[in-house]
């Protein structure tokens, strides 16, 4: 399986098809391994969720049903959210270095914050998995209005605006609301580059690294910002005052670096304009294919 469009793809419909089969088999696969725990399956499925999102905008000029299947996925991964964000919260908590009275005090109030019980967790992955299926029978049928580079390129192109739009604001306001924006901008702009990687893969391949790197830096900025919420409301019996202050403090140095490390990184993926990268891509795309 691989996430791209390939040369021997019979066209653009068909490459579309066959890309959205595998991730909905990748799923499904992860949805009937019993040796996966709950929260690796959810991790899979919103993954999965994501990748066929932007699959879906990359070809939505030309699918007429592009935004009726990426609001149907979007409603379906949002069902999996409050799971992966308890996730999220410890994961946070274990790139940090805490001092020892913050950390034992912050681990104990995510360890007794209310989370979904087994029962709520096995009744929402159902609903989820109810939903993609649903998706999935119609996905056999996703049909492009366009074929060849001229299918590929209008998406292209706006992501790719974007992309420069979202990550200008957010350099200028590193305000939550323009930094969550361009990091959605972002994740899509990196499955874009997967998926076009066989345009020139040894180019592509470095530069899906640089774009998967911004979207890292961006999603610790996202659970680091969870983490500091989380810290700042915890009881005064599980999280002494001056401790919540210094976990707080070194919650907030770490996610302002994870910003300016995305900044610095994604300063080089917007230097054209999106008609230079499509052409550029286009000019590499004819001459593999």
């Amino acid at each position: 399986m691989s996430y791209r469009f390939k040369a021997n793809d019979a066209s653009m419909t068909d490459g579309l098809r066959r890309i959205a089969a595998e991730e909905f088999a990748l799923i499904a696969a992860a949805r009937a391994d019993r040796k996966l725990a709950s929260e690796r399956k959810v991790h899979e499925a919103r993954k999965g969720t994501k990748r066929l999102r932007a699959l879906v905008r990359l070809a939505a000029p030309v699918f007429p049903e592009a935004r009726q299947e990426i609001a149907a996925l979007r409603d379906a991964a949002g069902l999996l959210s409050a799971l992966r964000d308890r996730g999220a919260l410890v994961e946070a908590m274990e790139t940090l270095t805490l001092p020892a009275a913050p950390a034992a005090g912050l681990r104990a109030a995510l360890d007794t914050n209310d989370a979904p019980g087994r029962t709520e967790i096995k009744r929402l992955l159902s609903e989820f998995n109810a939903r993609i299926e649903a998706i999935e029978s119609r996905a056999l049928g996703w049909t492009l209005t366009a074929d060849g580079w001229g299918a590929l390129s209008p998406g292209l192109e706006r992501s790719y605006r974007r992309l420069a739009r979202a990550q200008a604001a957010a350099r200028q306001t590193k305000s939550e609301d323009d930094v969550h924006d361009w990091r959605k901008r972002a994740k899509d702009h990196w499955y874009h580059t997967l998926l076009l990687r066989g345009a020139f893969p040894p180019v592509m391949d470095g530069y899906a690294k640089a774009a998967e790197q911004v979207c890292n830096d961006l999603g610790d900025w996202r659970d680091l910002g969870l983490l500091e919420q989380a810290a700042a409301t915890v009881p005064a019996h599980l999280l002494a005052k001056a401790d919540a202050e210094a976990a707080g403090d070194v919650i907030t140095r770490s996610r302002r670096h994870a910003l300016r490390r995305a900044l610095r990184t994604a300063r080089r993926l917007t230097s054209e304009t999106p008609d230079a990268y499509s052409a550029r891509l286009m000019a590499w795309w004819k001459l593999s294919h």
